[in-house]
């Protein structure tokens, strides 16, 4: 399962645009209920203010049709001294009607939206009913007045919102997709394959950056191209005198020309071989053949390679370590890490295999700076030009790379300890 990458862009978007929704129906959805809450309040003022008003007009037709002489107030009689019929015509005037016949049936049927001690209101197929009951009056009254939904419109915007949300995000996503194709073969192109194509048919700046970046590729891909042809032309001129001087001095007379003819042809020969394993490495061609081999018998290949005694080297071998890698190109990397302690060390060097590494012991100083600074290729602040072209240790970095290995360094002792560790 491919794992997220939280610091992409695309993730950065997704969780902003679903934050964003959220928060978009949180205000919706809070609205709504402070709306609600307040309409409700509304309703309810209205229906006691209704009955506030008739009540008072009941109390103050009594005022003018009373004796002059004073009479202590009754207690208030039911339906403020109406008969049902007089009090629906009452409310009639403010489009209420009396139905305390249907409570039983709209408290089963209907949806309580709100209710205190002494109150309750319902709604049920587009209208209120209001229920009050009190010590003198129990009154059921439906409002004529058609309660209207405003949920669907809720919803529809909601929904036109999400379609909104939804719709710039796949825009937004839309245009962004070139970005990640152009990453993937940055990607690829990182990694030596220069078959890539990140041409885009846009006109922004995104496309402008990929068209831009696969002329380069052009580019760097002929040029490539010429190195290698270059490089091939070169080697193939060598070998036809290297040959010829290998035919030769075969048919000399035996003796210590001869020897060293031959010795020095055989010397060019590996040279050649060796210059076509590191334009395999420049040019990322490089196909390793990976098995299991004993370090001590690399070693001893990287020896012969070099072209040196085993007493000009010193040995501190502790166990019979057995590696997998690739045998020509890993031996051609410890005979570029010998050669170069070689020469640029005071005393003799010293090899090293424990459990789980192999290392090249040099004395001398320090080196000045990071070792990432020498592996690059041709540099010179730690192989001078007289002695080298600075490839040593870029050979070296480049085909442990390969091998999923790196060139570690450490100074101890007064001595300068490079290492592999398996």
């Amino acid at each position: 399962m491919k794992q997220i990458n939280k610091n992409s862009i695309f993730f950065s978007i997704t969780i902003f645009f679903v934050g964003l929704m959220i928060v978009a129906h949180l205000i919706i959805y809070v609205g709504y209920t402070i709306t609600k809450q307040e309409q409700i309040d509304l309703k309810v003022n209205r229906y006691m203010k209704t009955l506030f008003m008739i009540h008072k007009s009941q109390e103050k037709g009594k005022h003018h049709n009373s004796n002059a002489r004073q009479r202590p107030p009754h207690p208030p009689k039911p339906m403020f001294g109406l008969t049902p019929k007089q009090l629906n015509d009452e409310l009639k005037e403010y489009d209420l009607e009396l139905q305390l016949s249907l409570y039983q049936q709209i408290k089963q049927k209907g949806d309580l939206i709100a209710s205190q001690f002494d109150w309750e209101l319902y709604e049920y197929e587009q209208h209120n009913y209001f229920y009050r009951k009190n010590r003198f009056d129990t009154l059921f009254i439906k409002d004529n007045i058609k309660v209207s939904n405003k949920t669907k419109y809720l919803l529809g915007l909601a929904f036109l919102l999400n379609i909104l949300f939804i719709s710039f995000y796949i825009f937004l996503i839309k245009r962004l997709t070139p970005l990640k194709k152009l990453k993937t073969n940055i990607l690829k192109f990182s990694k030596g394959d220069l078959n890539i194509n990140t041409s885009c048919t846009g006109k922004d700046e995104i496309s402008e950056v990929s068209n831009e970046f696969n002329n380069a590729i052009k580019e760097i891909k002929e040029l490539t191209e010429s190195r290698n042809l270059f490089l091939r032309n070169i080697m193939h001129e060598l070998k036809t005198p290297i040959t010829k001087g290998s035919l030769v001095s075969d048919m000399m007379v035996d003796g210590k020309y001869k020897e060293s003819l031959k010795r020095a042809f055989s010397r060019l020969e590996y040279l050649l071989h060796e210059f076509a394993k590191i334009e395999q490495l420049t040019s990322k061609n490089i196909v390793l053949k990976k098995d299991k081999y004993r370090i001590v018998d690399i070693v001893d290949q990287a020896i012969d390679i070099l072209m040196i005694e085993r007493e000009e080297l010193q040995f501190d071998i502790n166990t019979n370590l057995v590696v997998d890698v690739d045998f020509q190109f890993f031996a051609l990397s410890l005979k570029n890490l010998i050669d170069n302690g070689l020469k640029y060390g005071d005393t003799i060097v010293t090899i090293q295999v424990d459990t789980n590494y192999l290392a090249v012991k040099t004395t001398g100083k320090k080196l000045p700076k990071k070792l990432e600074e020498y592996l690059r290729p041709f540099n010179r602040a730690y192989e001078t030009s007289t002695q080298s072209l600075g490839l040593g240790l870029y050979i070296v970095h480049n085909i442990l790379k390969a091998h999923n290995l790196s060139l570690q360094y450490k100074y101890k002792d007064n001595q300068n300890i490079f290492y592999i560790e398996f």
